[in-house]
């Protein structure tokens, strides 16, 4: 087989099972690698190194985050400990009067908070735990947060004393009315509507009979009247005929209401309060779905829905008969004992439960009390994660924890089938679960995900361009969990990670190109602005690819402090974007190798790509199984900054970076094709390895190694 030059445009099969080593015939096998360390794929192809964590707090305690999001622009991360709650945005911690960070009572405990399921509507997150009452936690302003438990009782009392008499006009001789009684029953009861639209229950009913005529003439009316409800905008009159139910009469603002013979309103009835969650048995899902408010999944009752009114969601209250907008709960019969793990609407409402999927729609036209139906979707199980979306396709973690698989609507067969999305990667999870994950949909949509081995894994996920790619990270410590939220620009991922006996709230530094003027994390700032340099060396220089980092901005320094969360540690350090040699940190402090005005100092870590091994079919067969020599190879960088290759990570070139650049002044970043020559010996599986060990950017868009097939 003649030599030939082959092409890897993109790495957009993330890395690859060693199971597919010989799946040569697979399209993905061209796009996928061997191994992605520290690497994100980006979803039109190339493969950048990870920026690094910026230390945001020095957490007092463990902690599990959740988002809070207004709007773009007002978005936080809940740093949740042990009954205890922090704020933080894109922009640090909220802080308190006494510049400490902001810190409020939380009714939760750590392992509660790490189960918490939660539904927003504006300023309010609603939140949902088994063993605790539904809460409300409420952004009263930048830094004024609270707490509130959800109740489920009605807010306002029935009226009292309700009494009446019925008045005759034909019986007096000076045509002024007269009590009367009737032969058949008729009986009244009243309830009291708040300023917030509640109504109370229905008061005592009064009722009378008596032997006198059923005729009512013109003029005979019965006026009932009540006591006053503290509260009370007006009340609503209900009137029971013939021993039936009671049905809807008359509303009124005053404290009497005289009835001429009205016909009631059957279908519509008073309404009954009830308690969801008698005797502590609290739910632990919460979303929302047609405008209501829907918890789930008691400790005794599992499987068990219940809905709230429309547009009323703390009112679970129904009426005799139903209403289209009265709450509902329905109890899921299923072959075994499924608990719902999560839910989410789309088209309809999903369901996750421990066993089997289910949707929850309308049997006919729009969804209402009177029109719920549940439907199986499917028998894979769920993990007590909630679940996840990417534009109209639902994601979420099967029930070993080890396989995130999707749900999407399926016209043909008028059901949601889903797809494995860890098949291709299936080594990554054979000895790791996924304990905390959340989607990051700027600037590359991926999907992170925190492992109970204390790895990251990453998952480039573009649908409608079948760009799934999985990618791995790791760094001097073990993350714990992760949490997304949005920004103008960028959306912004934080991150809990142990390191050693601390936990540190981290959050990952903007890549190079997404930086602007402002939103480039917690920064420690000097006296005034020093010299700064300029164009791509300034993007450097500012950039960060460390982790656990901190960076400073001001006049020139030759020393930092206030780096104790590192003490002991080897710290990589960027100053004006030159690498300078590791320090060992003493006393939370360091001292440079000279002065500098912007200088980055955290734990350095190292990113790893390489291919799949170099296979190519042809006339002459196909190369699988033969030797093959790779004698050069050429690499395609975009805004990259030094770079070692070879064809093993124990044997790299790295290639000479500097060109015109002055003496003094640090590399700029490059953009265009590297040749290197890499001496290796023949092997019946060879590929291409790239490393970047310095705290600087790459970005790799293509690899093409000069082959040989013996």
């Amino acid at each position: 087989m003649p030599p030939f030059t082959t092409l890897q445009g993109a790495f957009t099969s993330g890395e690859l099972s060693p199971s597919l080593t010989a799946r040569i015939d697979l399209s993905k096998y061209s796009q996928g690698c061997k191994t992605l360390s520290n690497f994100l794929v980006q979803p039109h192809g190339g493969a950048v190194k990870r920026p690094g964590f910026l230390l945001m707090d020095l957490l007092p305690w463990e902690a599990a985050l959740l988002p809070f999001v207004f709007n773009a622009s007002q978005a936080y991360c809940l740093v949740f400990g042990q009954y205890r709650l922090r704020i933080a945005n894109a922009e640090g911690m909220i802080l308190g009067e006494n510049g400490a960070p902001y810190e409020i009572y939380s009714p939760y405990t750590l392992e509660q908070a790490k189960t918490l399921s939660f539904a927003q509507s504006g300023d309010v997150l609603f939140l949902a735990c088994q063993g605790v009452v539904p809460h409300k936690l409420k952004r009263l302003g930048h830094e004024s947060w609270e707490f509130e438990p959800m109740s489920f009782t009605c807010p306002i009392s029935a009226p009292e004393s309700v009494s009446g008499q019925g008045y005759n006009q034909a019986q007096k001789s000076d045509g002024s009315a007269q009590a009367w009684q009737l032969v058949t029953p008729y009986e009244y009861v009243v309830t009291a509507v708040s300023a917030a639209g509640k109504e109370s229950e229905a008061s005592k009913g009064w009722a009378f009979t008596g032997p006198s005529s059923n005729n009512w003439a013109a003029g005979d009316y019965i006026r009932i009247a009540w006591s006053a409800v503290e509260g009370a905008e007006e009340y609503r009159v209900y009137k029971k005929e013939f021993g039936g139910r009671p049905g809807y009469l008359a509303s009124t603002g005053a404290l009497f209401y005289c009835d001429y013979n009205s016909r009631p309103l059957l279908s519509d009835g008073p309404p009954k309060w009830k308690d969801p969650f008698p005797d502590e048995d609290y739910p632990a899902v919460v979303c929302f779905f047609e405008q209501r408010l829907v918890f789930a999944a008691t400790a005794r009752r599992p499987q068990t829905i219940w809905m709230s009114k429309t547009g009323d969601y703390d009112n679970f209250s129904s009426s005799v008969p139903l209403k289209a907008d009265d709450s509902l709960d329905m109890t899921i019969a299923a072959n075994e004992v499924s608990s719902i793990r999560w839910m989410l609407p789309l088209r309809s409402l999903i369901l996750g439960g421990a066993g089997m999927e289910w949707e929850l729609a309308s049997s006919e036209g729009a969804f209402t009390a009177k029109t719920a139906k549940v439907t199986p979707q499917s028998y894979r199980g769920s993990a007590a994660l909630r679940a996840l979306v990417v534009g109209n396709i639902l994601l979420h973690v099967a029930r070993s924890g080890r396989e995130v698989r999707d749900l999407k609507y399926d016209f043909g067969a008028d059901s949601y089938g889903g797809t494995d999305r860890t098949i291709l990667a299936a080594h990554l999870f054979e000895d790791r679960r996924i304990t905390s994950w959340t989607y990051q949909p700027s600037p590359d949509s991926i999907i992170w995900a925190a492992c109970d081995d204390g790895s990251l894994l990453g998952m480039t996920f573009q649908p409608e361009h079948e760009v799934y790619a999985w990618h791995r990270h790791h760094t001097d410590g073990q993350f714990l969990c992760v949490c997304s939220v949005p920004g103008n620009d960028a959306d912004t991922l934080f991150a809990v990670v142990r390191r050693g006996d601390r936990y540190c709230l981290e959050v990952m530094s903007p890549r190079m190109r997404d930086r602007g003027a402002a939103g480039l994390g917690p920064t420690r700032t000097g006296g005034g602005r020093g010299a700064e340099p300029s164009g791509g060396e300034k993007d450097v220089a500012a950039s960060v690819h460390l982790d656990s980092a901190m960076q400073y901005r001001g006049a020139a320094v030759t020393s930092l402090s206030g780096l104790e969360h590192l003490e002991g540690k080897r710290v990589g350090i960027l100053a004006d974007g030159a690498v300078q040699a590791e320090r060992e940190v003493t006393d939370g402090k360091i001292t440079l190798d000279g002065p500098a005005s912007v200088v980055t100092v955290g734990l350095p870590y190292t990113a790893d790509l390489e291919t799949m091994p170099v296979e190519v079919a042809g006339e002459g067969g196909s190369s699988v199984g033969r030797k093959k020599y790779i004698n050069a190879v050429n690499v395609l960088f975009r805004n990259t900054v030094t770079a070692k290759i070879g064809c093993s990570f124990s044997r790299l070139e790295e290639l000479p970076w500097r060109t015109m650049e002055p003496y003094g002044q640090p590399p700029v970043p490059y953009s265009g094709a590297r040749r290197v020559i890499v001496p290796e010996r023949a092997r019946n599986m060879a590929g291409v390895c790239v490393r970047s060990d310095a705290p600087l950017p790459m970005t790799v868009l293509a690899i093409m190694p000069e082959v040989e097939v013996k």
